[in-house]
């Protein structure tokens, strides 16, 4: 009898031991993932940056928006839904920037386009 409940107890340690591992490993998996969407919302708000002068908390405004984005576009999204996608933020960017700073982004054709896509 006191083989079995040893030989179960070895036999529970093992699973938890194990499944502790796929979490951590899932944990860096998602770290990294969060940090790539970081990266790519960088490079859209430079390209935004070198067209207009951001003032205030708009940089970090855009900076979540672009996060967002590339989060949303990491997902199998259909081509319907990333195109309301693309308008949501096209919506966004104008509404958020001035009269002056929308003449200056319409100046560069197609980053808005790059910036929503």
């Amino acid at each position: 009898m006191k083989k079995i409940i040893a030989l179960f107890v070895i036999m529970l340690a093992f699973s938890v031991n194990a499944t502790a591992q796929q979490k951590a490993a899932s944990n860096q998996a998602v770290a990294q993932q969060q940090e790539n969407y970081k990266v790519a919302a960088q490079k859209d708000l430079k390209a935004l940056k070198e067209v207009v002068e951001l003032e205030g908390t708009q940089e970090e405004a855009f900076m979540n928006l672009f996060t967002n984005k590339h989060q949303l576009l990491a997902m199998d999204l259909s081509q319907e839904r990333k195109d309301i996608l693309a308008q949501s933020i096209e919506s966004k960017l104008t509404s958020t920037l001035t009269p002056e700073q929308n003449k200056k982004l319409a100046t560069a054709p197609g980053l808005l386009k790059v910036l929503s896509h």
